[in-house]
């Protein structure tokens, strides 16, 4: 199994590299579902945002949150990623069962989801056809295919074919090829069969993300965005019924059929790059806000402003073959030494929180259990241990590569250095912060060069962002000995062994319990450090207080949400 992982891992790395920040998919349609009840009086949600590029679930970048947002509540995936359970719940999918050897899932699918679309002529909305497996046949497919004009992504390569067909020969490929080698069938309509390459736990989560999305293959098209008013069927509880270049209009689908806790009927997205100014003024229910949006907004609109967990962790990373810091106790004291909340506060007010474990808490499987990583006492006495009592005996000057697009990485590196000399009493001559251009700074933080040649600096900073909602994409995609992410070049120990057990896991409670044990043994009291986690990015949002029900993780559901008509001016 760790051959097969070890492939995509490294099929992963190169297409990561370009999405990923570091400074390191007929027949006949049963009786029409009633349309879904009101739970309150009905209301228009106002939004606003810089205008999406397409709405094509494959294309969408999982750092373009206000896109995802609008996926999410336009096309129906197999699973759906539960932001009050914070698990991967049916969907499309009402049951699966799962091989003896892990390696088959068989999804028995719902029948009263469907196709929809926008008339513009009756101005209704009208149902084309229910969602079949086969529109996750083809969209798999589609998406491993090298020749659409869809990135190929990483998570995608857990289908047994998926890499194969990703990397062979162009004049090969066509759509025979493509059925015969990927491991997605029907054996109904309502039946899909999916093979993987290893026996794969999370899968749940993986079919809960926009690449895994059923699409209508009618209305697809390579050459165009077809992601538009006029050509688009989408599957979700809303419906696209307008995109013109001053924003865009959603509306109920009345052919979805669960019920909706919020009441928002329609949805109406300003494009705009002066969103703020607009929420402040009361004429936006809600928006979304960049980092550098946020010192702003806490200044003119404070009442609204909404910060909760982001999605990506800064991270100082290791390199195991540089002797000074090649010993647990010498990591740990490194880590437990520094005040993350202090540096935090100092640089990046509101924009960032301090990492209190190296998995976040919102995603699936998180880890139970919190670790202390600032212990100053525990901090000296581990660098006592390694053989450096108050400093003393250290002889080799410790480099932190940071890159050098951004000003802020090396006042973050100063200000780690001037804890680290206050806390353990060191000369901070000792260390020295170096910038290097972010392309290089990738390539030596997932060890892509000859350790016999290029020698790496001791630590180097590395940002890592998942790209699925659990703990598997933490722990495993960036810490794992054999191919995680971020290479440290340290040795496998009894953690990776429990990862491999984690990532066959089916079961939440066992695999939860896994992931708590594993971050543990990587950033607990005796952990082994291969990384020291820093601070996490945060969420931020202004948000009207008439409305409720909006969700801290995950994209949004605006099926969840409730405008209070009554009080909104």
């Amino acid at each position: 199994m760790r051959e097969y992982r070890k492939g995509l891992s490294q099929l992963r790395l190169i297409m990561i590299c370009t999405g990923v920040i570091i400074t390191l998919v007929m027949g006949l349609a049963p009786a029409l579902a009633e349309p879904s009840r009101q739970t309150a009086t009905a209301a228009a949600l106002r939004l606003a945002m810089v205008e999406p590029q397409t709405l094509d679930p494959v294309q969408v970048s999982r750092f373009d949150a206000n896109t995802r947002d609008l996926v999410e509540n336009l096309f129906v995936g197999l699973t759906r990623f539960d932001p009050v359970t914070r698990q991967a719940e049916p969907m499309l999918a009402k049951s699966w069962t799962i091989s003896p050897n892990g390696l088959t899932w068989t999804f028995e699918l719902r029948d009263d989801i469907q196709w929809v679309q926008y008339d513009s002529t009756s101005k209704q909305i009208t149902a084309v056809r229910p969602v079949t497996a086969g529109d996750f046949v083809y969209a798999i497919q589609r998406a491993c295919d090298p020749l659409r004009p869809s990135p190929v992504t990483a998570n995608l390569m857990v289908i047994d074919g998926c890499m194969t067909v990703a990397n062979a020969a162009h004049s090969t490929i066509d759509d025979l090829y493509i059925a015969r080698t990927i491991g997605v069938r029907t054996t109904s309509p309502t039946t899909l069969e999916i093979q993987l390459v290893f026996p794969t736990g999370y899968l749940p989560a993986l079919l809960s993300t926009p690449e895994f999305r059923p699409l209508p293959r009618e209305a697809v098209s390579d050459t165009a965005n077809w992601t538009v008013p006029q050509t688009m069927l989408s599957s979700g509880p809303y419906s696209l019924t307008a995109w013109t270049q001053t924003g865009m209009e959603l509306t109920r689908n009345p052919f979805w059929p669960d019920d909706y806790a919020g009441n928002i009927e329609a949805i109406s997205v300003n494009f705009t790059n002066e969103a703020a100014s607009l929420a402040s003024s009361g004429q936006i229910d809600m928006i979304r806000l960049t980092s550098d949006e946020i010192a702003a907004a806490r200044v003119s609109s404070p009442q609204l402003l909404k910060i909760a967990e982001g999605s990506s962790l800064v991270t100082l990373g290791f390199s195991f073959d540089r002797t000074m810091v090649s010993t647990p106790e010498v990591r740990r004291a490194l880590s437990m030494a520094l005040d993350r909340s202090a540096l935090v506060a100092q640089l990046l007010p509101d924009q960032a929180q301090a990492a209190n474990t190296f998995t976040p808490a919102g995603v699936i499987a998180a880890p139970t259990v919190e670790t202390n990583l600032y212990d100053p006492a525990q901090a000296q006495a581990n660098y006592s241990a390694a053989g450096f009592p108050a400093c003393e005996g250290v002889q080799e000057k410790m480099i932190m590569l940071v890159p050098d697009d951004n000003p802020l990485w090396a006042q973050l590196g100063q200000a780690i250095i001037n804890q680290w000399s206050a806390t353990l009493g060191c000369n901070p001559a000792l260390f020295e912060v170096q910038t290097l251009a972010r392309p290089l700074l990738i390539e030596l933080a997932h060890s892509a060069y000859d350790y016999e040649k290029i020698t790496r600096s001791h630590l180097w900073l590395a940002v890592w962002s998942a790209d699925y909602p659990d703990a598997n994409a933490w722990l495993n995609d960036a810490l794992y000995c054999l191919y995680g992410y971020l290479r440290t070049g340290r040795e496998c120990e009894q953690a990776d062994a429990e990862m491999d057990k984690a990532a066959v896991e089916t079961d939440p409670v066992k695999r939860a319990e896994f992931y708590t044990q594993i971050e543990q043994m990587l950033f607990g009291p005796m952990g082994s450090y291969p990384v020291i986690p820093l601070y996490r990015t945060t969420s931020a949002w202004l948000q009207q207080p008439w409305l409720s029900g909006v969700n801290e993780i995950g994209a949004a559901r605006f099926d969840l949400w409730t405008v209070d008509t009554a009080q909104r001016p």
